[in-house]
């Protein structure tokens, strides 16, 4: 057991407990947001192929007054699903701290990141291609180790989370940094709005594999906060509040 601990294992059970909840809250938002874009990209995309292929938008609908009503809202959507997105990532990054500091005062050894060069591992770029799979790698070892099974031979969630995160950051950073005019050239209206709704699902897609990643180790952090409870002992209960522990 390591020495120097700052959190409690109250203080760490109430904070996985509570970024766990908010980030699940944020997705679920923010996902129901994904699906709604992907299929107003793919209109858009189906319009601008409209236009490419006959000149007119004619019986596309993009004339009527409901179109006009969504295009108007698009930008307050657009920001509000920021908002989200921003959300979910600070209290994801927020349960990465929580679930490596656990780890640390459980079994030093069982990772190889401190928690906030871990978490700083997800914001550093080039350096967030490993060193967010590392993490995610142990954390998940340990949560396996809690519950005396044996890891993945291969880290699937890890990987999956890894690659879908860098597909929906890529395409997205194709999409904010194309200029594209309306409808003034359909070809690259319709190829945007493509690649845009490929990264809206590639998000989706990481939402869920976090979602299933964070599940899969909650058994063995449980666990964990159980051994750390009981090496706490009387200590822990009295910090805690528990007037049984004081004499």
């Amino acid at each position: 057991m390591s020495k120097g601990r700052h959190l409690s294992a109250r203080s760490l059970a109430l904070g996985l407990t509570g970024a766990r909840r908010a980030w699940n809250v944020c997705a679920w938002l923010s996902g129901l947001m994904l699906i709604v874009s992907v299929g107003f990209y793919l209109y858009i995309g189906f319009v601008s192929y409209v236009i490419e292929q006959t000149g007119s938008a004619f019986r596309t609908g993009v004339e009527s007054e409901l179109f006009q009503v969504i295009l108007t809202a698009s930008g307050v959507f657009d920001l509000c699903l920021i908002v989200l997105v921003v959300l979910t990532i600070l209290f994801f990054l927020r349960w990465i701290w929580l679930s490596v500091t656990l780890a640390r005062a459980v079994r030093r050894q069982s990772v190889r990141y401190s928690p906030w060069v871990a978490v700083a591992g997800f914001l550093v770029p080039i350096a967030n291609l490993w060193m967010s799979l590392f993490t995610l790698v142990d954390i998940e070892a340990f949560s396996a180790t809690q519950e005396t099974r044996a890891a993945s031979a291969f880290p699937w969630f890890p990987a999956g989370i890894v690659l879908s995160g860098s597909l929906a950051y890529g395409l997205g950073q194709i999409v904010s940094i194309t200029p594209v005019d309306g409808f003034a050239d359909p070809a690259a209206s319709q190829m945007l709005m493509q690649v845009a709704a490929a990264g809206s699902i590639a998000h989706l897609v990481l939402l869920m594999l976090t979602h299933a990643y964070m599940r899969m180790v909650l058994p063995g952090q449980e666990l964990a906060l159980v051994e750390l409870t009981e090496a706490e002992g009387p200590v822990s209960a009295a910090f805690n509040g528990d007037d049984s522990a004081r004499p």
